[in-house]
Parts: C-alpha cells; structure tokens; sequence
C-alpha cells in the first residue's frame, strides 16, 4: 500500500499524511506557526506528517498537491488589501479583470505558479516524479465521498465555495468508489464570493469572519430582512435551463460585486443585511439540492467545500423532505483539501480508501513533553489525578472553566474536546466570563454544546437521525434547553453540537459521564482553546502560554491538573 502525501499551501494551508488505507494525520500549519488562517507552503505542518507517522521523507510515494492554481503567497493582510481593491474599481482594475478572465492568460499563470509550487515541493526533497497536481472541487468531492460514505453508494456529492481551479460548485455521483462529475458551477457565479464580498462590506475579514454575520441573522426582524433578500435574487438565481448550476444576473463577475453591493445596501442596517444575506443563501442552496436530488434521484447528500461551514445552510438542507440524510465533511474550508488529494492518488492506485474516523488527526501530548514544558513555568500548582475524569467534572460543576489540552489534536475549524476550553453551561453567565477571561467574542455570538451522542434526543430535535460529530449542523433545542443555555443561540434558540459517537474519544467521553453522574446533566459548553485572533494551542508549551497569558485558572494538560496559584486545592 503507498504512502501519499496531501498539500495544501493557499488560505489555511495544510498537510496530511495517508497509509494504510486511511488518513493517519493532518495539521494546518497556523498551528505550528502561529499566525492564523497562514497562507503559503505548509513546510513545517508537511515535516510534521512524517515526524508523527515516524517515516522518511524516501517512503512516500506521492505529494499531492491541491489545487492547480495557487494565488502567490503574500503578507498576513494581503486578503484584506486585496478585497479593498475590488472595491476601489477603476480603470487599472477592470483591465485587470478582463485580463484574468482571458482563457490564455489563466492557462499561462497556472502553469508558472505550477512551477514555482513544484520547485518549493522539491527543496523538502521530493523530485518532480513524485509531485503531482488534483483538481480543487474535484478534491472537495474525494473529501465528503471517500471521508464520509458509510457504503459505496450512491451519494449525491456536492461541492461550493469561493472559488478554485475556475469553479465554485459542483455536482458529483459517487459509487462503487468512484466520483463522477454532473454539474459544474463557474468560478464567476460564485455564492461564496457573494458571502465574502459582503462580510468585507460590513467591516469584517473575508473568508474567516462570514461566520459572523450567519451568528447575527437571526437577531434581525425577518420580514424587514426580506427586501435586502430580494436584492440578493438579483445577483443570482438557479439556471432554468440546466438547474444544478447557478448562473449569475450582473455582467460583472460575483467577485467584483462590491461597488455594486455598496450602492444596492447604502443606510441599510448592519443586521438587516445579515438576515437577508442568510435568507438568500439558504434559500438558494435549499433549492439548489432539491434540483440536483430531483435530477439524479439521489436522496443521501454528503458536501464539502467552504460554504458548507455555514450551519444554518446546513440545517435547512438537512429538514428538506426530498434529503434522506445529510453531512457536511468536517471543517471542509480549503484545510481540508489534502486529506482529498490523498483519498484521490490512492483510489487512483487502486487501493482501499477507509472512510475518516475520527477528527483527532494532531500531535499528541506526552507526559515526557508536559514536563518539560512545565519546568520552564513559575507560580503554577500541578497534580496527576487518579481520575481525571473526575476531577474535572467536580470543578466544572462547581461552576469553574476548565480548559483542556489532551490527546490527539483535532483537524480543522472546530475544537473537538481536545484543545478546548469546558464550562456547565446551566448558568448563562459563564459567556460573559469566559469572554472576560480569554474569547472576547462578539457579544451577539453563541458558545456550543457538546453531549454523547446517545444522549443528545434529549436537548436537540433530530428526527432524522443525523450524526454531528464535527459541528457540522444546528439543531432546534428542546424544552431542557435550560439546561444549556449558555450554549444556546439567543434569537432563534438553535445550537450548533458536538454530537460525540461513543469510542471516538474516551477522555472527553469520561468528563462528560463523570458531570452527568455528579449533576444529572449530560450537556456542556465547548470553546476552543486559543487566545482571540490566535490559532487553536497546538503543543503543551502553546497550552501553558495561553494558562499564563489569558484569565484562565485551570488547565488539563496531558496527564497533568494545572493551576494558577490560588486557585489550587
């Protein structure tokens, strides 16, 4: 069996590593560099992969390289800046424009960006035999069909995002292990780059902030909300003709929407535009899966691609009576791109491709490594607890924040228990304290609950069945909502859950037994563990900076209980 390495070096880079039939690791290099959402090549993340798996650099067979096109690498701002530009219009920009929609300019510049990714690849010590180059959605698909299926199909694969490799969606048979493509959604008739464009609009960061604006719809009056709705339908709609597309109703590319989308929403209010920007794209995507089901006849949809990350989206698209079941792959912006160059280069080679297990894909902590990094501390209290379980239940039932950095690092946008931060979130104050302490969140966004997933009828209207144990969907909560409220989405009183499958992490799952069995509440709050605008703690000695730096008093450190002085008993 080969042994294939997965790429990634755009927004968000990262690596994984793929042997044995599966994905045995994957890390995003903001993790190790610090810099958040790092765009460039994952060079540290990439030696990561071999470090951990403990191979040489001579045993893989394949670097997978995602994406055929790759924007240059610039400065941490260069998002922003570049964003401001396709505001500023002008002549200079609409040149540009028509420049880079010329088939022959967009064939030159990927090949030479294409040299250029290959001679970095080569300086890790990889010769051009072994380099080779994956379609971006056509990667999106590999990820949710081969991460996710559960048989071999069929399922109806789905892909949307700003854009990659010409496209931002696509439609996708997958079966008998193979992905074949229906549909295609050009670049220019993006969703995405509609989303995007507004949240730089509004005053946020593009492609990391959109979140943002989906946590505020709901505040706003929904009927108010309905006429900056309709202004979106004017900027795109479903192609009559061939409804598993979207096709654009402005001449100018959806990316160059921003002088227009200035014009069209001038003096209308901040959440007023959030709410009609939310209609319009789960409206859309909703009649987008209903047309692609109604044209295929296929009921189990599984996505992937960064729109997906948007939950309501997800939530309306799961309730549909034409979707049988629905799962978004997990944190399936452009991080996750290698583990689908991987799937891809090892169906290719004719071997077994396993589905994804877990999302606990990271470095490990050691006893050996929390030592040392606690030698080089001052002024904190540490003990090893029999049962740890335990003890961390006790604490957080008597109403105190915990943070957790233990086993495997989770992959991806969503902390997973192992590097996040617990509270009972029975009393809603403990938002307000938390954002003291470390997460300075907005004030109108929800923290999110975790509980078993056996035990989640309880707290979360489900019918279907769905799994979510990447915090990929919302869910309605029910009457023991109260249970969880600082958990809970305020407005409309949704929760987005960590619906934990039983094995898939045994330490978590043992704090959550302990809390249940100490208050009779299965529920708790989880938020990761990281400094605000600071990539997720990766090592134990990120883990301790963020304990000394922030207003946290107690952390979970491998085997390890610390605390601040004062706090311990």
């Amino acid at each position: 069996m080969g042994v294939y390495l997965g790429v990634f070096d755009g927004h968000n880079a990262a690596a994984a590593l793929f042997y044995e039939g599966r994905v045995q690791h994957v890390l995003q290099e903001e993790r190790l560099a610090g810099i958040k959402n790092f765009y460039g090549p994952p060079v540290q993340a990439g030696a990561r992969m071999l470090e951990l798996a403990g191979l040489p650099a001579s045993a893989v067979d394949r670097v997978c390289l995602a994406s055929r096109y790759v924007a240059t690498p610039r400065h941490p701002h260069a998002v922003k800046e570049g964003f401001d530009q396709r505001f500023a219009g002008g002549l200079r920009q609409g040149t540009a424009g028509l420049l880079a929609a010329t088939g022959a300019y967009r064939q030159w510049r990927t090949s030479q960006r294409m040299q250029e990714r290959r001679e970095v690849v080569a300086g890790w010590g990889f010769g051009p035999e072994r380099i080779e180059f994956c379609d971006h959605h056509q990667a999106h698909a590999a990820t949710a069909y081969y991460g996710l299926r559960r048989d071999e199909g069929p399922y109806l694969v789905l892909t949307l995002d700003g854009g990659g490799d010409g496209l931002s969606g696509s439609v996708w048979r997958g079966e008998g292990g193979r992905i074949e493509r229906l549909a295609a959604i050009p670049q220019a008739d993006s969703l995405g780059e509609i989303y995007a464009v507004t949240t730089h609009l509004l005053g946020f960061m593009p492609l990391e902030h959109e979140y943002k604006l989906m946590g505020m719809a709901p505040y706003a009056s929904q009927e108010r909300a309905a006429r900056i709705t309709q202004i979106y339908r004017g900027y795109l709609e479903l192609d009559s003709s061939q409804p598993m597309v979207f096709r654009r109703r402005v001449p100018e590319a959806l990316s160059r929407l921003g002088p227009r989308l200035q014009r069209d929403l001038e003096r209308m209010r901040f959440d007023e535009i959030c709410a009609g920007l939310q209609q319009f794209t789960e409206e859309l995507m909703a009649r987008w899966v209903q047309a692609c089901v109604g044209q295929t006849g296929i009921r189990r949809v599984l996505a992937a691609g960064g729109v997906f990350m948007n939950v309501k989206a997800n939530k309306a698209i799961s309730e549909l009576a034409e979707v049988e079941s629905f799962e978004a792959f997990p944190s399936c912006g452009d991080e996750s791109l290698p583990l689908g160059v991987c799937y891809l280069a090892a169906s290719a080679a004719g071997e077994t491709v396993l589905p994804l297990e877990h999302c606990y894909l990271g470095n490990d902590l050691s006893a050996a490594e929390c030592r040392q990094a606690l030698r080089a501390m001052e002024g904190l209290a540490v003990e090893e607890p029999a049962d740890m379980a335990g003890r961390v239940a006790e604490l957080l039932a008597a109403g105190e924040v915990v943070a957790r950095a233990a086993g495997g690092m989770e992959f991806g946008a969503r902390a997973l228990g192992n590097r996040s931060i617990l509270a009972d979130p029975l009393n809603q104050d403990v938002v307000r304290v938390i954002n003291r302490m470390i997460k300075k969140r907005d004030f109108w966004m929800p923290f999110a609950p975790v509980v078993r997933r056996q035990d989640a009828a309880a707290y979360f209207h489900n019918p279907k069945g769905l799994p979510s144990p990447y915090m990929m969907n919302t869910f309605d909560s029910t009457e023991r909502r109260g249970e969880f409220m600082a958990a809970v989405h305020n407005a409309d009183l949704s929760a987005r859950p960590q619906l934990l499958e039983a094995g898939q992490n045994p330490g978590y799952e043992a704090i959550l037994a302990a809390f249940a069995a100490r208050t009779g509440r299965q529920v708790l709050l989880n938020t990761s563990f990281n400094l605000h605008g600071f990539p997720i703690a990766c090592s134990a000695a990120d883990a301790l900076g963020v304990l000394v730096d922030s207003g946290l008093n107690r952390l979970v450190l491998g085997p390890f209980l610390v605390s601040k002085r004062g706090h311990a008993e």
